[in-house]
């Protein structure tokens, strides 16, 4: 009885005060859990703020605790009521047992929940810890999205995975915009201290757009007062690049990205050709065999990092299948039941400028996202020469993309890829190359992985 109506056991007992107690706080948690539900079903954007407020996740964490207690000490008051001296030994054994076993499932519900609580709150208190906000540009956000491979076997950071987000706020519909990290001469804006270094363009001898941040982040001096002149410096190549204004960034760190995935169960990809594990220097470790398969972390991460075998284009692509894959299949219902790994996860892998207030726009954003067709350009051979790219082109093809994802008919050529390079772009022309390629510029991602 104090399991399912907390209270109900007293009443019948005669300890009546205790009892009405009882019962009105757990009528009360009972109303709060119907009108949590409520908000959830028709008030998702108030419900997904409550959730993401540093400040109403610790009340609640407090009052799960002292609720918790409280119902313990319930417990201990009915397990005395309960108990009679003329009880026989076997008949009292089984009591023991009994209340035994209930109260620790009850400590178990209480650590449980109050573990629930506090995961998304420590996440949130560690890694949005941003505060200004950033107005979407024509009714969409973009974020940048950016894999990072530091270590201690690399010289600073080089981003070598990046990709622009191009979200509607109001629909969803999105466009996966991806950088090679081999693009050279790329421009920087003119309000940029890097546009005085390189005002033709970033053209020195190992000039590509991933040693932007190593670069801007070796010159602190030209950025006095910013914390991270290495991502001031490459957001702004991106804008310059693209022509879209970026609203907030993600940083991954892909050697905590495996962890992430290990953290919700593994990714479901299908995947169309044998992956090498590692091999470029000596023979691969291992393989990623062809089908649909559920990848753990470690081998969702060289799915999508490898180039053994093929180049960054390929590569590009399968990143873009994982990255699809993460979005339909992360549901909420995953998340909850897996809120303390990832919480861990997170704050090893991920570095943001997204403000904490600004959370529950984003995972709406996602739900929205979720099930809508994606539309992805990449500016890659032979569509963009990346040794000398045509950046009026490629502002032409986000414009398409953009246009495209919103289920618009574009003016602007398709962008999509023939079948053999250009003269001067290289790149591998075999069917699984070709496969994979094809991730990078559709209107359909998912039909494409």
């Amino acid at each position: 009885m104090t399991v399912l109506v907390p209270g109900s056991a007293q009443l019948m007992t005669g300890h009546k005060r205790l009892g009405r107690i009882a019962l009105i706080v757990w009528a009360l948690v009972l109303a709060a859990l119907v009108a949590a539900t409520y908000l959830a079903i028709f008030h998702r954007t108030m419900a997904l703020g409550m959730l993401t407020d540093v400040d109403f996740l610790t009340v609640v964490r407090v009052a799960v605790v002292v609720l918790g207690a409280s119902w313990l000490l319930l417990f201990a008051h009915t397990w005395r009521i309960g108990w009679h001296s003329r009880l026989r030994r076997p008949e009292a054994a089984v009591l023991t047992v009994f209340n035994t076993a209930v109260t620790l499932a009850a400590v178990g519900a209480v650590f449980l929940a109050t573990q629930l609580v506090n995961a998304p709150r420590e996440v949130v208190k560690d890694v949005f810890v941003a505060t200004q906000t950033s107005a979407p540009q024509q009714g969409r956000y973009n974020i940048l999205l950016m894999g990072s491979d530091s270590g201690k076997d690399r010289f600073g950071l080089r981003p070598d995975s990046m990709t622009v987000l191009s979200v509607d706020r109001a629909t969803g519909r999105s466009a996966l915009i991806s950088l090679p990290r081999n693009l050279q001469n790329v421009p920087f804006p003119k309000d940029s201290p890097m546009r005085g270094l390189y005002p033709s363009g970033f053209n020195c001898a190992d000039c590509l757009l991933n040693a932007v941040y190593t670069t801007a982040a070796g010159r602190p001096d030209l950025f006095p007062g910013d914390a991270e002149p290495g991502m001031t410096a490459t957001i702004g190549a991106i804008e310059e690049i693209t022509g879209l204004r970026i609203n907030y960034h993600i940083l991954i760190n892909m050697r905590g990205f495996d962890k992430l995935v290990d953290a919700v169960g593994g990714v479901n990809i299908n995947v169309q050709d044998r992956i090498p594990i590692d091999g470029v220097v000596g023979p691969p470790k291992g393989w990623i065999e062809p089908g649909f398969q559920n990848l753990d972390g470690y081998h969702a991460l060289w799915f999508a990092r490898s180039r053994t075998g093929s180049d960054d284009y390929v590569r590009m692509g399968r990143q873009k299948c994982v990255m699809s894959a993460m979005l339909q299949q992360l549901s909420p219902q995953k998340v909850l039941f897996n809120a303390q790994k990832l919480s861990a996860s997170s704050q090893q892998m991920l570095q943001t400028d997204i403000p904490a207030s600004e959370l529950d726009l984003f995972i709406d954003l996602a739900l929205k996202t979720r099930g809508t067709k994606i539309t992805t350009t990449s500016f890659v051979p032979p569509l963009i020469n990346t040794g000398n790219p045509d950046f009026t082109k490629i502002r032409d093809l986000v414009d398409k993309a953009i246009i495209t994802s919103e289920g618009l008919d574009a003016a602007a050529p398709t962008g999509e890829p023939t079948d053999e390079p250009t003269a001067g772009t290289g790149g591998p022309t075999d069917p699984a190359s070709k496969r994979a390629r094809a991730s990078n510029a559709t209107t359909d991602l998912a039909s494409t992985c």
